[in-house]
């Protein structure tokens, strides 16, 4: 996977992401929050990965948060690095399921009845992009209560001019159809 590093404001990056699915997510009567202690934070990513990375943590947010529930995104300056906090009020995740779903093709109700549809690559694609970045991602969970998934990315700078990218570079798909593509299995 060859990824596009350059500078880019991540407070603004994670929350354009964010708002641009809450009209979705509040149709399925979740709410969605978005809350930052920093303003603006100046690092080196691949901000079209990224957004890949936080669609499909919402996405599996929604999937798994009934109506009345509650999605919050939260960025935390670390100094050293940034934490984005994707946290849910969903079914949970058993303890013994918490390593392996971020194996390729894994899914923590592997049976016929289950939920929610989707082909158990989304968190493998999602830990690569971050171990890409440099970073961690892990999460907490308690069945029942819900799910926080902690990205954590190191705080660097890329070796460019002082121009900083504000918004996600054009790619070949429009943002609409990037969402469409990543909440598709979950469109009722």
């Amino acid at each position: 996977m060859k990824m596009q590093f350059k500078n880019y404001n991540i407070v603004s990056v994670v929350e354009d992401i964010t708002l641009s699915v809450a009209e979705y997510v509040e149709s399925k009567g979740i709410k969605l929050i978005f809350d930052t202690d920093i303003e603006e934070k100046i690092i080196a990513c691949d901000a079209e990965k990224l957004e890949r990375v936080m669609l499909n943590l919402l996405s599996n947010a929604v999937k798994f948060t009934e109506p009345d529930g509650i999605i919050k995104v939260h960025i935390h300056d670390e100094g050293e690095s940034i934490l984005i906090c994707v946290k849910d009020t969903g079914l949970g995740i058993p303890q013994d399921m918490k390593e392996k779903i971020f194996d390729r093709f894994r899914q923590v109700d592997a049976s016929l009845h289950r939920k929610a549809e989707g082909s158990g690559i989304g968190l493998s694609l999602v830990k690569s992009i971050v171990e890409l970045h440099k970073g961690f991602i892990t999460v907490e969970s308690e069945i029942a209560k819900g799910s926080t998934f902690l990205l954590e990315l190191p705080a660097t700078l890329e070796d460019e001019e002082l121009h900083v990218h504000g918004e996600i570079a054009a790619t070949s798909q429009p943002n609409v159809e990037r969402i469409s593509i990543e909440f598709s299995d979950i469109y009722a």
